[in-house]
């Protein structure tokens, strides 16, 4: 039996390929919306999370402008380094006071260990809590090998500076250096810059 086609199978298998056509031509640019849509809320999810990093970046590299010229002060005024002749007991204690504050309200922006070792540092170079309503005392020496506080520096000296120390556990020099390395470490860590 020979196998004829007839015009109505003819029609119909063209219709049946011409549908798979069209629904071909419908599926490839819905593919490609579709694709274009996740890979642009993928883009846009990605620019945001980079923008909240910069965002998070410059408000840390804000605290690190606040926070390490204090830290330089206190070091230069204890080791007898750099611009201590400008630095007066006063002063530092201003500064100490400023860093207390800004560390404190930044605290869960910078790191723990941040924290633990800025505290380190301030209880090594100050006597905390010396008395309700008292400031910090200032653990150096008034004059020592290393100068005078009263004769060489740039401010003039009041003798109400000398209630502002606290001269009877003066740590050494190297104790405070590396306490303001191992500070200014953190900072430059929990900051991101490498």
């Amino acid at each position: 039996m020979s196998k004829t086609i007839s015009a109505s199978e003819n029609l119909i298998q063209f219709f049946e390929m011409a549908w798979v056509d069209v629904f071909v031509a419908f599926l490839t640019p819905l593919t490609i919306a579709l694709v274009g849509y996740v890979l642009n809320r993928r883009l846009k999810s990605i620019d945001h999370a980079q923008w909240q990093n910069r965002k998070i970046v410059e408000k840390r590299l804000d605290l690190y402008d606040k926070i390490a010229p204090n830290l330089n002060a206190i070091f230069c005024f204890f080791v007898w380094i750099g611009y201590w002749k400008d630095v007066s007991p006063k002063y530092l204690i201003e500064k100490k006071r400023e860093l207390d504050k800004v560390v404190n309200i930044y605290r869960h922006l910078l790191s723990e260990d941040f924290y633990t070792t800025y505290n380190s540092f301030i209880h090594l170079a100050f006597q905390t809590y010396s008395g309700a309503g008292k400031d910090a005392l200032i653990r150096s020496h008034i004059s020592c090998g290393d100068g005078d506080r009263k004769e060489h520096t740039n401010y003039e000296w009041n003798d109400e500076f000398e209630q502002l120390f606290d001269t009877s556990s003066i740590p050494q020099k190297n104790e405070i250096e590396a306490a303001y390395q191992a500070v200014m470490e953190e900072l430059r860590s929990c900051i991101g810059i490498s």
